[in-house]
């Protein structure tokens, strides 16, 4: 108020009006841009909030989904690998899992890898590839009656299954979860 006075002082009345009606347009448009401002910034906000919920939510899904996936998988391989021993021990497999040469489960593993091949990530489909050639090789040494390769591969699929035991820790943080 005393500035306002020493411009009357100074000035003509008409100046110090202009100068007070250009002050108060300058504190409108201030507040004016500090609306806009505000707004946006609020506005962008919600949107980058919003957003990551969303991917939130479909990183949560492809984990859950991928978590059953590498439980199913290894679930199967391990039934594989049990079945070649039983056929090594001479004892008969079930109904349909050989069909000639072929060994029908192993078979389907494999198509079933590169089908959710995105899904499993490179990590586990390389590491299933593995084990999954490692049970083709198994049952190529069980069908030849070579007992000494199947120490050798049965230490090579020992390996495997801590191998994807310590990959899906790391993927899933299993021993991190406690009750």
């Amino acid at each position: 108020m005393q500035e306002l006075m020493a411009w009357l002082a100074n000035y003509s009345p008409g100046i110090v009006l202009l100068l007070a009606i250009g002050a108060a347009l300058i504190f409108l448009l201030k507040l004016v841009v500090e609306k806009v401002v505000s707004t946006q910034f609020s506005l962008q906000s919600k949107q980058l909030e919003i957003h990551f919920a969303r991917r939130s939510a479909f990183e949560e899904k492809v984990l859950a989904e991928r978590f059953a996936l590498v439980n199913g998988l290894s679930a199967r391989l391990e039934q594989v690998m049990t079945d070649l021993n039983r056929a090594r021990s001479g004892q008969p497999l079930q109904e349909g899992v050989m069909r000639g040469n072929e060994l029908v489960p192993l078979t389907t593993l494999f198509v079933d890898l590169e089908i959710h091949r995105l899904l499993l990530g490179e990590g586990f489909y390389e590491l299933f590839t593995r084990m999954a050639q490692t049970a083709l090789a198994t049952a190529k040494q069980v069908q030849a009656g070579d007992s000494g390769a199947w120490e050798q591969l049965s230490r090579q699929w020992v390996t495997l299954r801590a191998e994807l035991r310590g990959a899906a820790d790391d993927a899933f943080g299993l021993s991190r979860i406690h009750w």
